[in-house]
């Protein structure tokens, strides 16, 4: 049986056996019909009692009736099975994945980067770097950015003081 990953369970909720679950938007519907959930790296199926939403998704489950008992279960796969999913796998591209590996240069700022990762926000995209042995975020806005050289693997960009002291 091929098993889709739909996303990972997290730590017990209340103290009654809840699970909060952490689940790919797009597999949220499929996740909300499915009877049983199959958690692990080896998958082993778990029927559902019930499903609640407000704020964090929760699961109880059949035959968990504590915190400690449904806590063996936490930062797990979650999985369903192919047949139950009827939304395709989210792409894992960003319309800024191409200027991994630039520098970013911006007025008052040393240069940056390079550039190690973008990560996709709801709102928006930040550049992932490194500056003076942290992690840094730098926002990815249009507005921002004046040029992009792709012969050098620049991004000038004009961005607000201060932003490297967060």
């Amino acid at each position: 049986m091929e098993l889709v990953q739909i996303g990972t369970t997290g730590r017990p909720h209340g103290i009654r056996g809840e699970l909060t679950l952490f689940v790919d938007e797009c597999y949220e519907d499929d996740l909300l019909l499915a009877r049983a959930i199959l958690v692990g790296e080896k998958p082993i199926p778990y029927f559902v009692e019930r499903f609640r939403q407000g704020g964090k998704l929760t699961v109880k489950l059949e035959r968990f009736d504590t915190r400690e008992q449904v806590s063996l279960l936490s930062n797990k796969p979650l999985l369903l099975p192919a047949s139950e999913v009827s939304a395709e796998a989210p792409d894992e591209a960003t319309p800024w994945d191409g200027v991994v590996g630039y520098c970013i240069q911006a007025e008052g700022y040393p240069e940056m980067g390079p550039i190690v990762g973008i990560v996709d926000l709801p709102e928006h995209y930040l550049a992932e770097i490194t500056h003076q042995e942290k992690t840094v975020y730098i926002p990815l806005h249009e507005d921002l950015i004046r040029e992009v050289r792709g012969e050098e693997s620049v991004l000038l960009m004009e961005l607000p003081g201060g932003l490297l002291d967060l």
